[in-house]
């Protein structure tokens, strides 16, 4: 297993070697050193998943301090990260994606290699386009990294295309108990796992179009071996016009399900399309659908589409102790309105849920219907939000609420909670220094 702490001292020779041949003066060399943080109270009441009942809660802090030093050509980033969680009820969904005591969340160099070229280094974040795929979502506590190499060439000023090649970090300690009591650990990339691929990126279309195109790998020794390529092509959003959103992806290579392997044949969508009124309290409606296959009862393929590392907040609502959505074995239309007044963003969102297959699960849930007789309506789900920016830069209050009004696959399947329809809240303060 490699650590990085193993490789990071020959990688940084190497880096300012290159560094060095590519400039002919000495740097001048700059320091900076900044920080956020984070206290958030949530409340779930009904929970959803099997094996669960009554309430929960969760107290969470979380704790960045970054430091960069950095020349013209070379940068040293090293960003520290210390993520806790109190006040949880016994029962509680307790994951490593909520908890990382004291530990490296970042720490990588990056040279410019030639004017155009960037080669990164070390333990890393890699948001990718639209984020479905690969993301460092905000609203998680503990954001997902990776080690390895992230190559940028920007072609000209319309075109970027970045390759990559590395393992995702592996979270440690991950046992329920040892989270629980905050205990600490150290993070490592197992690559046992890969994780690489190439992103192409277009701007500057007619129309005020981009495109992108991409092809994502994830390999796992002596197990599931998945390719994805994708498309999408957008128009942001501005004022006084229509936008939108498109992105297809498909799924191909082997999965390893029980004792037997199986070809994979899935597929995902994702279109949304909107208007932003007015100008100077802008007003955006929009509405979206999304798709991802499920696994289909007697097909010889496994047709469940699996979103990699990516995020769900940005299309789906709040994850935290609530979640219920995520981008596999699903089918989802709803809408969303989105507000702007000076210091102060809301949002409202609503889907209504369905199974893409009623036979395969509601992964979020740890529910299945084999028989399909449950149906495929995982109801309706309804998702706000309110920032207030109350300190310009500085700091951050933010509510949010949330309800699952359950269907009749959430209340009906085997194994399904005997509770209500579930509820959500949160109160968070964040502050950046």
């Amino acid at each position: 297993m490699v650590r990085l702490w193993q490789i990071l001292p020959a990688a940084l020779v190497w880096l300012a070697d290159g560094a060095a041949q590519a400039q002919q003066a000495q740097d001048p060399v700059n320091v900076e050193f900044s920080g956020s943080a984070r206290l958030r109270y949530e409340s779930l009441g009904a929970v959803y998943r099997a094996g669960l009942d009554g309430s929960d809660q969760l107290l969470s802090t979380q704790i960045f301090l970054r430091g960069e030093l950095s020349g013209e050509s070379l940068r040293l980033v090293g960003e520290l990260i210390d993520a806790r969680g109190y006040l949880q009820d016994d029962g509680s969904a307790i994951s490593s994606s909520a908890y990382n005591a004291a530990d490296i969340f970042q720490l990588y160099i990056e040279a410019g290699i030639s004017e155009r070229l960037t080669a990164r280094l070390g333990r890393f974040t890699m948001p990718l386009g639209s984020g479905r795929l690969s993301d460092a979502s905000s609203f998680s506590n503990v954001p997902a990294s990776f080690e390895g190499v992230r190559l940028q060439l920007d072609i000209d000023e319309n075109w970027r295309a970045i390759g990559f090649f590395t393992a995702p970090v592996t979270r440690d300690p991950a046992d329920r108990q040892a989270l629980a009591k905050n205990r600490m650990g150290l993070d490592y990339a197992d690559w046992h796992t890969r994780f690489y691929g190439a992103h192409l990126a277009r701007n500057g279309l007619a129309y005020g179009l981009r495109a992108e195109a991409y092809l994502f790998a994830l390999d796992e020794n002596g197990g599931d071996r998945l390719i994805t390529p994708g498309l999408r092509l957008r128009r942001p959003p501005q004022e006084g016009q229509y936008d939108f959103d498109a992105e297809l992806m498909f799924q191909t290579g082997h999965r390893v399900v029980g004792a037997t392997r199986r070809d994979v044949a899935a597929a995902a969508f994702q279109a949304n399309a909107g208007y932003t009124f007015g100008r100077e309290n802008p007003v955006r409606l929009s509405a979206h659908i999304s798709y991802a296959s499920g696994d289909r009862q007697g097909s010889t393929d496994w047709n469940r589409f699996d979103p990699l590392f990516g995020g769900r907040g940005s299309d789906y609502g709040h994850t935290g102790l609530f979640g219920p959505i995520a981008r596999e074995n699903l089918l989802s239309y709803g809408a969303r309105a989105e507000w702007t007044s000076g210091p102060v963003r809301a949002r409202l969102v609503a889907h209504d849920v369905y199974l893409a297959a009623r036979t395969d699960s509601w992964g979020r849930a740890r529910l299945t219907d084999a028989s399909g007789a449950s149906g495929r309506h995982v109801g309706q789900v309804i998702d706000t939000r309110i920032q207030w920016d109350a300190v310009p830069d500085r700091l951050t209050v933010e509510w949010g609420a949330a309800a699952l009004i359950k269907g009749d696959f959430a209340r009906n399947a085997p194994g399904a909670p005997d509770t209500g329809n579930s509820v959500y809240s949160y109160i968070s303060l964040s502050t950046r220094f």
